[in-house]
């Protein structure tokens, strides 16, 4: 008899189930966040090259192109054309929020687009969103991650952490809480 309850929590975490492969991220946001860093990093040292930050961050040339043009329109890079051309950061990283650039480049912090704050939209084929236990959840969830987000800058240190080891049956086996 296959086991209940933590098992499905388990399954999500290890990414089987119905949303296996799909991303919370777009590409183009991940892109967008390690480029912002990148500009961040080097920060008040002038036009850093669409080259370097292509090698350095592993990001499609034509991609990043787009991606900090979109991030141009609204104000948080500014270029400059030309052989000493580049890309800067055109605000102090101290502010600009990870919020906020997933905002600019996803729409919203929300996983469902009823419990969006700034782009909301109601649920085709579901419950009245005053009855709508999924939607309550949804909403503490991207409130919280707006807290988070919203708190740490581009300036804040960030460590990258080891990479999560990948035998599903240690994952399955621990206690999750």
């Amino acid at each position: 008899m296959p086991p209940s309850g933590p098992v499905v929590t388990a399954e999500v975490v290890v990414g089987r189930g119905p949303g296996h492969g799909e991303a919370m991220l777009s590409q183009k946001t991940r892109y967008a966040i390690r480029a912002m860093q990148h500009l961040a990093d080097r920060y008040g040292q002038g036009p850093v090259p669409l080259s370097e930050i292509v090698e350095a961050q592993n990001i499609p040339a034509g991609f990043l192109t787009t991606i900090l043009s979109e991030l141009g329109r609204v104000g948080i890079v500014a270029s400059q054309r030309g052989k000493d051309g580049g890309y800067w950061l055109a605000l102090a990283p101290v502010d600009i929020t990870y919020g906020d650039l997933i905002r600019v480049m996803r729409g919203s912090l929300a996983l469902v687009p009823c419990a969006s704050r700034f782009a909301h939209e109601k649920c085709k084929h579901c419950l009245e969103e005053g009855e709508c236990r999924t939607r309550a959840l949804m909403l503490q969830v991207r409130d919280r991650t707006a807290e988070i987000l919203d708190s740490v800058r581009l300036s804040d240190r960030i460590d990258p952490v080891p990479p999560f080891e990948d035998d599903e049956e240690e994952l399955l086996a621990a206690p999750h809480g």
